[in-house]
């Protein structure tokens, strides 16, 4: 997997900016241009357009403000007290910097978003922990099939439900679609919980257990795995739509950070299903254990209802397009945050207008990719 990132997955063009390392941030732009379908050949961003930017614009983020700064200090254009204020990417600077960030989504009413998503991502690492136990679900149940062949199907089902998932998520819509999955799941784990019993019932009632599951056992086998693999879809579907809700749901500023916070209540979820479904595998209460799930995926239904729906909204991302003035200038801020336009207004027919030398367009959506 690291040699895979290391080919495939290029740096973030923020992380060199925000370090001033300006001919990095060019060339991984490009790249990632190249790689999405724009023109580079004939219009390819350079470090004078970059740092054109950077020190006309009226208005920009803090990744413009941190990469300005830190140019100015390379080039000893900056003074002994504005040096010390630029963020230098040091370990300490890097965490109280994360740390503003994680009670950024928490203020100004954005807990309404960050707390819901948090709770959704817990009760879906509740449910998705049942998958650890597969294998040893279908060694108990004394299925007739080769119980690693079970788990590698029911793992295979994952693959079509990505797909499905990858196709609905702009149709059916985020929110709904996380509700889509979690119901899904909760109504096959009811049904595997009520599979389970009736196997477990059969097997008691006859002498051998291996002679007493002989006539349904084929049959038993094909039910369980088909909801072992709608159990799978299921999950698919609300892992992908809600990691695009939850990226969708916070400003650029705190994007990152706020998915950070939802993903790692998640993983806090993780630590607790061993403690939750270890104790009834071992007293073989497949029935309870698969009941209790469900349970956890109904009240994720409820509490994916309580989350903002993302579908067809602009991202909360903004550019500015004027370029004259100086943004040390203290101006009024107020006047300069409404000369800036959203990203999705960027996206129209204005782009074709770049081969017309509509530079201005086209600056705003190469910087696009930096910002």
């Amino acid at each position: 997997a690291a040699t895979l990132v290391k080919m495939f997955a290029p740096e973030s063009p923020r992380f060199f900016l925000c370090r001033g390392r300006v001919k990095e941030a060019v060339d991984i732009s490009n790249l990632i241009a190249s790689r999405i379908g724009y023109d580079v050949d004939n219009n390819l961003l350079t470090e004078e357009e970059l740092t054109q930017y950077l020190f006309q614009a009226k208005r920009m983020g803090e990744a413009s403000c941190r990469a300005k700064d830190a140019i100015k200090l390379q080039n000893g254009t900056v003074g002994t007290n504005n040096a010390a204020k630029v963020v230098e990417g040091s370990l300490m600077s890097e965490v109280c910097t994360s740390l503003m960030g994680v009670k950024q989504v928490f203020a100004n009413g954005y807990w309404k978003r960050t707390v819901p998503l948090q709770l959704t991502y817990f009760s879906l690492m509740l449910i998705s922990g049942f998958a650890t136990w597969w294998t040893k679900i279908f060694q108990l149940l004394e299925l007739n099939m080769d119980v690693y062949a079970l788990s590698f199907y029911q793992t295979l089902a994952q693959i079509p439900g990505m797909m499905l998932a990858s196709g609905l998520i702009d149709v059916v819509g985020r929110r709904r679609l996380v509700i889509i999955g979690f119901a899904g799941g909760a109504a096959t784990l009811i049904l595997l919980s009520m599979m389970a019993n009736t196997i477990q019932q059969h097997l008691k009632e006859e002498e051998g257990p291996n002679n007493g599951n002989a006539e349904g056992g084929e049959y038993y086998s094909l039910i369980v795995l088909a909801l072992a693999c709608l159990y799978s879809v299921s999950l698919c579907v609300s892992w992908l739509a809600l990691d695009c809700l939850s990226a969708e749901s916070f400003p650029t500023k705190v994007r990152s950070t706020g998915r950070g916070v939802c993903v790692a209540t998640g993983r806090m979820a993780g630590f607790c299903v061993q403690f939750l479904y270890g104790p009834l595998v071992n007293q073989n209460k497949l029935s309870q254990m698969m009941g209790l799930a469900s349970l956890f995926a109904v009240v994720g239904v409820a509490l994916s209802c309580q989350t903002t729906d993302t579908t067809k909204v602009d991202l909360q991302d903004h550019w500015d397009y004027s370029n004259d003035g100086d943004d040390d200038d203290d101006g009024s801020q107020h006047e300069r945050q409404t000369k800036r336009i959203s990203f999705a207004e960027t996206t129209h027919s204005k782009y074709f207008s770049i081969e017309q030398n509509n530079l201005q367009i086209f600056t705003i959506l190469k910087f696009n990719i930096i910002m």
